[in-house]
C-alpha cells in the first residue's frame, strides 16, 4: 500500500462561523483522532485533499504545521449534496503493527454479457467492503470483473479472494447482480394504459349521445 503526504494546519475555532470561514479560503475542516488521545481540529487544502482521494493511497502521512508527522487513514468524509465538495473529513491515526478496519471501494470492470447482449439491468449493491487488516496489508480497492455475468447472475462477498486481510461483510451479500428489465416493461405498460384511457372515455361519450338522439 502506497503512502501520500498531506499538509495539515491546526485550527482553534470549531464553531459554524469558523468552519465557514475556512471553507471560503478553499480549505476543508477536519478532525484527527487516535485512541487514547485527545482529538485535534485541523484544516486541509481542498485541492491537496482531492489529489489524495483520487490516488491509490489509503495510508496518509499528515504533516502538521509544527513539523510533526503522523500516519493515518481517512475514516469518514462528508460531502455537500449540491456542490459535491468535501465539507468535513475524519482522520484516524494508526500504528503499522496494529490492525484497523476501513471501508475499501469496489470498482466494477467490463460490461456484463447480460447487459450487452440480453438487455439486462446491472445493479451494484455494495460500493465498499469493510476490511480488517494491518495497514500495510490493506488493499487500495477491489476490482470486480462483471464481463461474464448473464441475467440472473450475481457476485457475492464470498467470491472475493484476499490475502492477509479479512472482509467483515456478510459472505452472502451480493456485490453486483444482473436482473431482467422488469421495471422498464412495467413503465411501458403503464404508458400504454394512460394513452388508451382517453379513447375509451371518448367512445362512452359517443354511445351516450347516440342513445339520447334515439
Amino acid at each position: 500500500m502506497s503512502e501520500s503526504i498531506l499538509n495539515a494546519q491546526k485550527r482553534e475555532t470549531t464553531n459554524k462561523k469558523g468552519t465557514k470561514a475556512i471553507r471560503r479560503e478553499g480549505r476543508v475542516p477536519a478532525i484527527y483522532y487516535f485512541h487514547g488521545q485527545d482529538s485535534t481540529a485541523l484544516s486541509i487544502d481542498e485541492k491537496e485533499l482531492r489529489g489524495i482521494l483520487s490516488s491509490d493511497s489509503n495510508i496518509i502521512e499528515l504533516a502538521f504545521d509544527d513539523s510533526k508527522k503522523t500516519k493515518c487513514v481517512v475514516r469518514d468524509i462528508q460531502w455537500d449534496p449540491v456542490t459535491s465538495k468535501p465539507v468535513h473529513v475524519d482522520f484516524l491515526g494508526i500504528k503499522m503493527t496494529e490492525k484497523i478496519t476501513i471501508q475499501v471501494p469496489v470498482n466494477l470492470i467490463g460490461t456484463a454479457t447480460g447487459v450487452k447482449n440480453e438487455g439486462g439491468i446491472q445493479q451494484q449493491l455494495l460500493r465498499e467492503l469493510e476490511v480488517e487488516a494491518l495497514p500495510a496489508d490493506l488493499p487500495e480497492h477491489f476490482d470486480v470483473d462483471v464481463t461474464d455475468l448473464e441475467i440472473g447472475d450475481s457476485i457475492h462477498v464470498s467470491d472475493i479472494e484476499i490475502d492477509k486481510a479479512k472482509i467483515l461483510n456478510d459472505p452472502e451479500q451480493s456485490i453486483v447482480s444482473i436482473s431482467h428489465p422488469r421495471i422498464e416493461e412495467e413503465v411501458e405498460e403503464a404508458e400504454v394504459d394512460e394513452t388508451t384511457e382517453p379513447e375509451v372515455i371518448g367512445e362512452k361519450k359517443e354511445e351516450e349521445e347516440q342513445e339520447q338522439e334515439d
